[in-house]
């Protein structure tokens, strides 16, 4: 007979290792209301724990899965029910015509899991690579969870039933294992909005507010900020930033409330470029590292700002007000380093385009080394996070790191990035980029269902290539972006046939008859033609030198990223 302190110890070890797997469980999305999936990462031993709890009739079940961008087709998906108070769980995918097939490997394990009258539990994990062909893998970029509830029996080897409803969520599962970063205790938190406004009957709008920050006699450090956005226009605000202008404590920045252009600025506005705080849709809050603060107030630091907010509105709705913006956190307990934002990609030009029927065109933009070894402190900088942009053809985004042709792990990348979801992600570790080092971003994009050709611009149904990256400690080199060289672009011009009769480019782009030739040559041309540079300094001011026409960094040895190979023994979605 147990002892009471052995039934103690007992006791309490199954308490301990309960509290341990519920503690485990560390994120959560709500899919829908009574749709709640929990989630944690275990990186050693490669593997993702899930607990969905759902409030569902007996005799219903939960389908949830993950798809490339949110489809239910072609779709790695997990059945979830209880027959007789069991708790089931199954493998099983979609292939691309929605007909639902069993999984011949069943790699999703279900842990525990109960029912209690309307209140379905299922615990479950699965490899993040599970080397099924089958199997969605796991990475640290955007994850698209697909779900719904389904009575009746499963139509395994049918379609989906039309009828069948299926949400989508977006998150990132493979977030960093860091922990929170220190918050002082005399943290206090101010918000820059713009003034219930209305949003402009237009497809695509930049709103321009100028506005103060806080007077602070001493200097002090922003550790944390977040977007605001009016409730209900979450579909209209595409994303925000905050410039703060670079002009002298006792200099007056002009009045400004009204719709503007980024890269056309007023004369009294083209100081006020340096981002101190930025968001876009889907973004949670931003923590700086323990290290560094985004610098502000004191004698010397003028207050003035610049709000900047994209807004959408393709219906042309009248009468929308909005107030959105963003609140920082910030503390006078300066840490060791000020921190920057600076701009990676292609500049906001229609020199970039994309043809039209494309599944997936590279538009590579360049940080050469050129820059970088007259800009960069000697000593480099640490990129602590991200935050890729594109706008709607945008798949794939990716920033390469390379040190004299040698390729090192890359910046970040998400294979499955959606242009709703632009969250500024913390890096695992902080990237130490030297000075003389290239940074190259990368936007693939797919313009399938397009039958003119799309241009860079600000428009919404135009493009942008961009990666925002957080770093310390901050120096003077704002942007960093290229675009082709206007002799490289003439040539491609010539070789494609395109009307000679304008001198502007949106004209002679839509001119030319894509061929599959004429295609490849665009790609070859954004990818190894020289290149005009924007090497610029936080007032605008390109650093000294000629960006006109630079040559495009060369990898001489790619990076083996090691990743493990699989032997995949069938056709992906046969």
């Amino acid at each position: 007979m147990e002892t009471p302190l052995a039934i103690f110890i007992t006791a309490l070890v199954f308490f301990c290792r309960t509290v341990t797997s519920a503690g485990d469980l560390r994120y959560r999305v709500e899919l829908e209301k009574n749709l709640v999936l929990r989630w944690g990462v275990d990186y050693e031993a490669t593997r993702i724990s899930f607990e969905l709890s759902a409030e569902v009739l007996p005799s219903q079940r939960v389908i949830l899965g993950f798809s490339d961008y949110g489809e239910p087709t072609q779709a790695d998906l997990t059945v979830v029910g209880a027959q007789i108070g069991k708790v089931y769980l199954k493998d099983c995918w979609t292939d691309k015509n929605g007909i639902l097939r069993m999984d011949y490997r069943q790699n999703y394990a279900l842990k525990s899991g109960k029912q209690r009258g309307n209140k379905l539990m299922a615990r479950f994990y699965r490899q993040f690579d599970t080397c099924d062909p089958l199997d969605y893998t796991f990475d640290t970029g955007t994850t698209h969870i697909v779900f719904s509830v389904v009575s009746g029996p499963l139509p395994l080897g049918r379609p989906l039933p039309s009828a069948l409803k299926f949400g989508l969520q977006r998150v990132q599962l493979l977030k960093p294992d860091l922990p929170t970063p220190h918050r002082p205790p005399d943290t206090w938190s101010f918000d820059v909005t713009s003034p219930n406004i209305t949003i402009p009957d237009q497809d695509t709008t930049y709103w321009w507010y100028v506005t103060k920050l806080p007077q602070l006699l001493t200097k002090h450090h922003i550790i944390q900020y977040e977007g605001i956005i009016t409730k209900g226009n979450e579909g209209f605000v595409h994303h925000i930033e905050v410039f703060h202008c670079q002009v002298g404590p006792h200099h007056t920045v002009a009045s400004y409330n009204g719709p503007g252009m980024a890269e056309g600025k007023s004369p009294e506005l083209a100081a006020c470029r340096e981002v101190i705080g930025a968001w876009a849709m889907g973004a949670s809050a931003i923590y700086l590292p323990n290290e560094a603060g985004t610098a502000i107030g004191g004698p010397r630091m003028s207050r003035y700002v610049l709000l900047e907010v994209h807004l959408n509105n393709p219906s042309r709705r009248k009468g929308l007000q909005d107030s959105s913006g963003i609140r920082f956190h910030v503390t006078k307990q300066l840490r060791t380093y000020d921190s920057g934002i600076m701009e990676l990609g292609l500049e906001y030009t229609n020199k970039m385009a994309v043809p039209p029927g494309q599944v997936g065109f590279r538009l590579p933009g360049f940080c050469i080394p050129d820059c970088t070894s007259i800009a960069l402190p000697p000593s480099g900088i640490r990129v602590y996070a991200s935050q890729l942009h594109t706008h709607l053809t945008g798949r794939t985004v990716f920033t390469q790191h390379i040190r004299r042709g040698l390729e090192l792990p890359e910046l970040n990348r998400d294979n499955h990035y959606s242009p709703h979801f632009q969250e500024i992600r913390t890096l695992p570790r902080p990237v130490h980029v030297l000075p003389g080092d290239a940074l190259v971003t990368s936007c693939i994009d797919n313009t399938k269902n397009r039958s003119k050709v799309t241009l860079g611009g600000f428009s919404i149904q135009e493009e942008m290539c961009v990666n925002y990256i957080h770093y310390y400690p901050r120096c003077n080199l704002e942007v960093c972006k290229s675009s082709a060289s206007d002799a490289s672009l003439r040539r491609f011009f010539l070789l494609a046939n395109a009307t000679r009769s304008s001198a502007d480019v949106a004209v002679r782009y839509h001119s030319v008859d894509w061929t599959p030739s004429k295609v490849s040559a665009l790609q070859s041309l954004f990818e190894h033609a020289p290149i005009s540079m924007q090497c610029n300094t936080s007032s605008g001011v390109r650093f000294p030198g000629d960006w006109s026409s630079k040559p495009v960094p060369k990898i001489v040895l790619p990076h083996n990223s090691a990743r493990k190979r699989c032997t995949k023994d069938i056709p992906w979605f046969e």
